[in-house]
């Protein structure tokens, strides 16, 4: 009897399950073999990923560290004023301003950027200072300093040390907290290359490792550590890492592990983990990654069970298309698309909207956002030139009502000379005195400029000693230098009559020859220019000197016209008009000169002008 031959509708869905089961099956089979690999290959490349880029930012710190340290040694203020300070004078008043010039140095060496946390000297006579997050001065033996041997044994090298409390850096500095640090130091030699001391770079743990504390937090199954040549652990930090050396150094002693490639090391327990090493030459560290195989191969489950439910899902859905391969013909049933703009908004800080490039947009949402942040634009842009333009006239407002009150302190004093000298019958000189008045008064009221060149302030200036050397019988002699490139430079009005006022009042309370000396330079390298008043009087006291430096500190801080008083304010005055003229740029100081009298010099920039 003849087998009854199996129906097409129910034999060509068992070919095709067969045919289709067997090729997916094995394209299945053969994906998940290279997913697997690639898996464990990008692991490894993972783990080599993670030890270079820690090698290549220790050296990019180590680096940043050691260059500052070189600048400090090249720098042409640094050492030099070192060795001038009297190491047994310190704390005088002598060795002050030395020291702050060497806190100064090192001030602009860490920079603004605050390149590193601190910069310590140390100088083989004892002196050591240092700046930074701590600033101290004081007398040290050179010798007892824990990294000595290390660094003498380098002989200029730089040495790193391990992380430790700030305390074991600077055992005086004060600090609520114990925050970890890192250093570098090395020798600095003289001329005939001997030790002559070293120079200490201090940086925040937490900022040299910042990098690697991402970097491992963003792969927590790998454990990173970082060793020196002596075996003793420099990360993690805090002692944080110290349970791991222990595993760390039997793995890499076990095998002779070679730098730059992922192997495979078992630990006493016999465990397999893979290890990836790199050392950093400049500090003498290694760097060990590594990563037990149990944590990658427990990575591979969940691709084994995804490979599993996808084979069985695979297997049920051959089946249900197979079986219904005969009866329909299953087709899409379509396709849904949808598109969504991105109005990028560029160049919104431009001067003006015209010159912003703004997209135009078919919805009316976001046509309506753009003409919203137009409208916005216009007002801020608007608001912010009539602030300016508030702010200008504020500023020009006080320069008059400072120049207004030199007006009658002035006139006041020569009404007085006049009627002095009315009493003893001097009738020629108050005729001169009266001309001389006459230009300088048609001088300081004609006209409506506050500002006015060196050279017709110099010129009027003269007139005005010529008025007060009528009283003074030609026991006062003057003369005035001016640069020719800096006659037209502007400067307030009546800059140098109250300062040459002063001179009259309270320098010459000696006996006479008296003698005032105006000069005006121009510093083109600095772009500045100077005019310095000199007199042969008595000079300023040191309270005195103090109390006008802290003066002339308050009205640069405040600029404010209410700290001036009539009778009491030339020098403030001044300043404060150079001030509102040449912002930051502008100075004054006082002083005594070296052979007796006062100096005072003003300066500003030669083009911050703050008008222009």
């Amino acid at each position: 009897m003849k087998r009854k031959a199996p129906s097409l509708q129910k034999s060509l869905p068992r070919y095709y399950f067969l045919v289709i089961f067997v090729i997916f099956t094995a394209m299945l089979t053969a994906f998940y073999i290279y997913y697997t690999r690639n898996l464990r290959a990008s692991e490894y490349l993972n783990l080599q990923n993670v030890c270079d880029s820690a090698y290549s930012n220790m050296e990019q710190e180590i680096e940043k560290m050691s260059t500052v340290s070189l600048n400090t040694i090249y720098s042409k203020d640094i050492l030099p004023g070192i060795r001038k300070i009297p190491v047994d004078q310190l704390g005088t008043q002598q060795t002050y301003t030395q020291v702050q010039a060497i806190y100064n140095s090192i001030s602009a060496m860490i920079g603004p950027q605050q390149t590193v946390a601190q910069i310590n000297l140390y100088h083989k006579n004892g002196f050591s200072a240092g700046t930074g997050f701590y600033t101290y001065n004081k007398k040290i033996d050179l010798k007892e300093k824990s990294w000595y041997n290390d660094v003498l044994t380098e002989n200029g090298y730089k040495v790193m040390s391990t992380p430790q409390p700030i305390s074991h850096f600077i055992p005086t500095a004060a600090i609520p907290y114990e925050p970890y640090y890192i250093s570098l130091t090395r020798l600095y030699f003289d001329d005939v290359h001997e030790m002559e001391g070293a120079v200490e770079v201090l940086q925040k743990s937490d900022t040299f490792f910042n990098y690697i504390d991402r970097l491992t937090a963003a792969n927590p199954a790998l454990s990173l550590l970082i060793m020196n040549r002596n075996g003793e652990l420099v990360y993690p930090v805090n002692g944080r890492g110290e349970e791991l050396i222990h595993e760390i150094t039997a793995l890499a002693h076990k095998q002779d592990i070679p730098t730059g490639r992922t192997v495979y090391v078992r630990d006493e327990s016999g465990r397999k983990n893979a290890l990836y090493h790199q050392t950093v030459k400049s500090a003498g560290w290694q760097i060990y990654v590594f990563e037990p195989d149990s944590v990658i191969t427990k990575s591979l489950a969940a691709p084994t069970f995804l490979f599993l439910a996808v084979l069985a899902a695979g297997i049920a859905l051959t089946m249900a298309v197979c079986f219904s391969i005969s009866r329909r013909i299953l087709q899409p049933v379509g396709e849904l698309t949808e598109t969504f703009e991105t109005l990028v908004l560029d160049d919104v800080f431009s001067h003006t909207i015209d010159t912003v490039s703004l997209p135009r947009s078919h919805y009316e949402e976001i046509q309506t956002l753009i003409t919203s942040f137009r409208d916005m634009y216009n007002k801020m842009n608007a608001s912010i030139m009539e602030m300016l333009k508030s702010q200008e006239n504020e500023i020009r407002a006080k320069e008059i009502a400072t120049q207004s009150m030199m007006k009658p302190h002035f006139l006041y004093n020569n009404l007085a000379n006049i009627s002095v000298m009315a009493e003893e019958n001097m009738n020629q000189e108050i005729i001169t005195l009266t001309e001389n008045l006459c230009d300088y008064l048609r001088y300081t009221s004609t006209g409506s400029e506050i500002r006015v060149p060196v050279s017709d302030e110099f010129l009027y200036t003269q007139k005005y000693l010529a008025c007060m050397n009528v009283r003074y019988r030609g026991r006062l002699t003057c003369d005035f230098t001016l640069d020719e490139q800096m006659g037209e430079i502007k400067i307030p009005k009546l800059s140098l009559q109250p300062i040459i006022e002063n001179s009259l009042k309270y320098a010459f309370m000696k006996k006479p020859p008296w003698h005032i000396s105006v000069r005006g330079d121009l510093d083109r390298e600095a772009g500045k220019w100077f005019i310095t008043i000199t007199d042969n009087g008595v000079g300023f006291k040191e309270e005195e000197l103090q109390e006008l430096a802290h003066t002339l500190e308050s009205i640069r801080d405040s600029k404010d016209i209410t700290l001036l008083k009539i009778g009491g304010m030339g020098l403030q005055n001044v300043y404060l008009r150079l001030l509102l003229q040449y912002g930051p740029s502008a100075s004054l100081t006082a002083e005594n000169h070296p052979e007796g009298g006062a100096c005072i010099t003003m300066g500003g920039s030669i083009t911050n002008d703050r008008n222009s």
